[in-house]
């Protein structure tokens, strides 16, 4: 475990990914505070991305989480990587060795099996227009039309609470639209990846988050495909495509230490 100078500060191994072992290198990247150079530690058969970082709990926060990536992406353009749990540290170069790399060297090629050869590609749709959406479903929807149908007649008091009730028909309406839109653009999406991932939208404007796993023999189909939906639905949807990006969500190697270590948690 070193101090770092001057400040008394503890310091560890910041690790990003794993990659097979092609002898220790530099990187021409810096790590997770843009200071500390990004070397590797190898052994075993498998080689550790790391840069000498404070040992403390980091935040999920933005500035981290995309110089984490940085990291991975710079590795990435080389060879495969395995992306490790974002705040994992270790106390030394003897530590990665001994508790990561040689004991988990069956983990490792059979995650390298699963994604050599393959790339990860992000697709985000959302709405651009999303007031159309709601007014859409208000013309449209069976029983939103009934229930504003029924309300006409009704004095004020009730009328308003029968809005409040209107609302949540409509909320629904546009949960249940983004859902069917959302499955239809991925059953055409998935025939052309060896993996899908759907993860969590965020507010009623985005329909789909999902990250695919590509064969590159595949990756002009997938774009192409991808070209096709925008032209069919780029009237009404935004899309934002990227990649190939690591492969963080098909695989991430989660470190458990040994008794003395600062754990790979993280505060948000």
């Amino acid at each position: 475990l070193r101090q770092s100078s001057g400040q008394g500060e503890r310091t560890g191994l910041w690790m990003y990914c794993i990659i097979e072992n092609r002898g220790e290198r530099a990187w021409d990247c810096l790590g997770i505070h843009g200071t500390s150079p990004v070397f590797t530690v190898s052994g075993g058969g498998f080689t550790a991305v790391v840069s000498e970082e404070p040992m403390k709990k980091y935040p999920l926060v933005r500035d981290y989480l995309i110089a984490h990536q940085r990291v991975n992406e710079a590795a990435m353009q080389t060879q495969p990587v395995l992306p490790v749990k974002f705040c994992t540290l270790a106390e030394s170069r003897e530590k990665i060795i001994e508790e990561v790399l040689i004991p988990k060297g069956a983990e490792f090629r059979e995650s390298f099996a699963e994604i050599r050869g393959k790339e990860e590609y992000g697709l985000r749709a959302r709405w651009k227009d999303l007031d159309k959406v709601f007014l859409e479903i208000g013309e449209t929807d069976e029983k939103v039309r009934k229930k504003k149908e029924m309300i006409l007649g009704l004095p004020e008091r009730e009328r308003r609470t029968e809005l409040i009730e209107i609302g949540h028909l409509v909320q629904a309406a546009v949960q249940e639209k983004n859902e069917k839109t959302a499955q239809a653009l991925v059953d055409e999406l998935s025939p052309l990846a060896a993996d899908v991932k759907r993860n969590n939208t965020l507010g009623d404007a985005m329909v789909l988050n999902a990250a695919f796993l590509v064969k590159k023999e595949r990756q002009g189909a997938f774009d192409q495909k991808i070209d096709e939906l925008d032209s069919r639905y780029g009237e009404t949807l935004q899309f934002k495509y990227v990649g190939p990006v690591p492969p963080f969500n098909f695989v991430e190697i989660v470190i458990k230490w040994q008794e003395g270590e600062l754990k790979n948690v993280s505060t948000g």
